[in-house]
């Protein structure tokens, strides 16, 4: 059970600071595109702190300054890198490498290299979803900058995609995730030229994504995806929850001040309206996490009491746990090859 919070107790201030920070979007997609620069400000503090480690993130968000980011705010990106990227490594791992990844909306999001990077991680084909505006410097980026350029082989016979990448293994597509049928056409044309298998045991990665699109869009995406990946894929998400208390009401509120709307956030009210997203999306089973249970439950002891003496310990644990309460790891399936996508969870 959730332990509630009263909210008196809450420091109003800082919450708005905490927001200010961590979340930012708006119906505008340069509000939403605005939201990209944000994570990646408040991601470079915490991997210059020494939180996790990161050889690429700088080069591709271009930011030689970082303004002080509050322990709560570090903490928080730790958890989210740290939990996504084991999540994913267990995927790959039971695919035994033979699989396919795509990430939507990506930002700047350097996952892609930090497989690279790793020996015993592969896979077939690796795609970066994004709008235009953030596509076109990230590819311009790789093309341009030597150490990016050369982790992918390139070929003659490599794709021309306008405001985008293509590699052997890496693709960069710019596409407004809200456009069924430009994603379509786009994912299409990877499979016109066997890039990618629609049959083949594929992971969708959402970061903060769905809360910013209407809750038609996002559930029309989920089902698209689960439609066309039907044979077996998994939709990997981190995003807002418990959105329907004080808490969530603040930071709402907040957002709305400064004309950004969470238009999702009727999915993001609870475990349960989480899951039903996904099952009306004809994915066959979910789970989701808080932030909290995956702190207390699942990460290591030694590497939590590291991080947390980073920055000289936290101040208030109990606005560290209340953030982290509404914030959530979730997850869904479709496995009609019987790959065992159940046994995806943390353990």
């Amino acid at each position: 059970m959730k332990k509630e919070q009263s909210p008196n107790k809450i420091n109003h201030y800082y919450i708005n600071n905490l927001f200010n920070i961590m979340d930012k979007t708006a119906v505008d997609n340069s509000n939403i595109i605005e939201t990209n620069n944000d994570a990646c400000q408040c991601k470079l503090y915490a991997i210059e702190r020494g939180y996790w480690t990161d050889p690429y993130l700088k080069t591709l968000a271009g930011s030689t300054h970082n303004e002080r980011r509050t322990p709560e705010i570090s903490l928080g990106y730790y958890v989210r890198v740290h939990g996504l990227r084991y999540l994913i490594e267990k995927f790959i791992k039971l695919t035994n490498n033979d699989c396919q990844i795509i990430n939507l909306g990506c930002g700047f999001d350097t996952t892609v290299f930090y497989l690279l990077d790793n020996v015993n991680l592969h896979f077939k084909h690796f795609i970066d979803i994004d709008f235009d505006e953030i596509t076109e410097i990230k590819s311009s980026k790789i093309h341009r900058i030597p150490h990016l350029r050369n982790k992918f082989p390139m070929n003659n016979q490599s794709l021309k995609i306008p405001g985008g990448f293509h590699s052997s293994l890496y693709t960069i597509l710019p596409v407004d995730l809200r456009n069924l049928t430009q994603l379509d056409n786009q994912l299409k044309i990877l499979s016109n030229n066997n890039i990618i298998d629609y049959k083949k045991p594929t992971l969708f990665i959402s970061e903060c994504v769905l809360i910013y699109m209407s809750n038609e869009h996002s559930l029309n995406l989920l089902k698209y995806l689960s439609q066309t990946f039907s044979q077996c894929c998994l939709f990997l998400n981190f995003e807002q929850i418990n959105m329907n208390d004080r808490f969530g009401q603040i930071m709402f509120e907040n957002l709305k001040q400064r004309s950004c709307y969470l238009i999702g956030m009727d999915a993001c009210q609870s475990v349960n309206t989480q899951y039903e997203r996904y099952i009306n999306g004809n994915f066959m089973s979910a789970y989701c996490i808080t932030l909290n249970e995956y702190y207390k439950k699942y990460l290591n002891l030694n590497e939590k009491q590291r991080i947390e003496m980073i920055d000289g310990g936290l101040d208030e644990k109990e606005l560290l746990e209340q953030l982290f309460e509404h914030y959530c790891f979730s997850w869904a399936y479709r496995d009609e090859i019987n790959l065992g996508l159940d046994k995806i969870k943390f353990e």
